[in-house]
């Protein structure tokens, strides 16, 4: 692969939030190592790194390429450099010792552990326009609904059920909030609730156009966790490599400036933990506040 002699090519891999790491540490690469970025990776992910300005351009990697042995031993200029985990070794150590997976990427990728992700561009007004015409098609309203992302890829969702989601789609919509649940086409979309299969590319213009959204950790917590909307992310509460899957992905050690509201929600939980949730969006949503104040 021809590259400039001033650009380092990073070939992001696995799922959506790697993709949204290695783009929100490409600023700190640049930086750290003189070298402009170019990010490739699943072709259905390369809008990831055109949401940041660091990256110049980004591009689908072939799949019939294996980025880890073409890989440079370390970032440097005019090289390729696999940036996730050769054989997961860094994975590994994930929740041992405060070790978070932030801390996984800064050492694949170099940096001092000062090193903090940037976040990528808001949605424009034209993806907003865009996406609430979406949501007025599956006939939810704009700034009034609840997004729901029920499903993980790679990180443990035991515990959070179907269970779980009807009854927080049913305190949501007695507190005065629609309900839409992402559902990709293998999304079993628990009875009574409305799925809509999202455009990646269009999935945090949709979030922020809806007003609220709530997730299990997964890529598309990654993908959403700096939007300016109110926002849950639920943990079960289950181990992960050498911690707790809280512990190890949390997104307070982001440097974000309005963190998700977080729960770890425990086997066994009752419905007052449910409600809890739908309280949390309840109290956020001011239309619907003030309604209650008046009445």
């Amino acid at each position: 692969m021809n590259l400039s002699p001033e650009v380092c090519l990073l070939v992001a891999d696995w799922g959506i939030g790697d993709h949204y790491i290695v783009g929100a540490f490409a600023e700190a690469v640049r930086r750290h190592h003189g070298v402009r970025i170019w990010l490739a990776g699943r072709p259905h992910l390369s809008f990831v790194g055109e949401l940041y300005p660091a990256v110049e351009r980004s591009i689908p990697w072939p799949a019939d390429l294996d980025a880890q042995s073409m890989s440079a031993w370390k970032v440097e200029p005019g090289k390729v450099f696999y940036a996730h985990f050769p054989k997961l070794e860094l994975m590994r150590a994930v929740g041992f010792r405060d070790f978070h997976f932030l801390d996984a990427y800064r050492c694949r990728l170099g940096l001092p552990a000062t090193a903090n992700p940037t976040r990528p561009r808001q949605p424009n007004g034209a993806e907003i326009a865009a996406a609430a015409d979406l949501l007025r098609r599956h006939e939810r309203e704009p700034g009034r609904t609840v997004l729901l992302s029920l499903e993980a890829r790679t990180t443990p969702t035991d515990g959070v059920d179907a269970a779980f989601w009807t009854a927080l789609a049913q305190d949501l919509e007695a507190e005065g909030l629609q309900v839409l649940v992402n559902a990709g086409p293998g999304t079993v979309v628990p009875e009574g609730l409305v799925g809509a299969n999202l455009p990646l590319p269009l999935f945090r213009a949709v979030a922020t156009a809806a007003g609220f959204f709530c997730s299990v950790r997964s890529g598309l917590s990654d993908l959403a966790c700096d939007l300016r909307i109110p926002q849950v992310v639920v943990y079960p509460d289950v181990p992960y490599w050498a911690g707790h899957l809280r512990a190890g992905t949390t997104f307070e050690r982001f440097g974000l400036t309005k963190v998700p509201h977080e729960i770890t929600l425990r086997r066994g939980y009752d419905r007052a933990e449910v409600r809890a949730v739908a309280s949390y969006f309840a109290a956020r949503a001011p239309r619907l506040a003030a309604a209650a104040g008046a009445s």
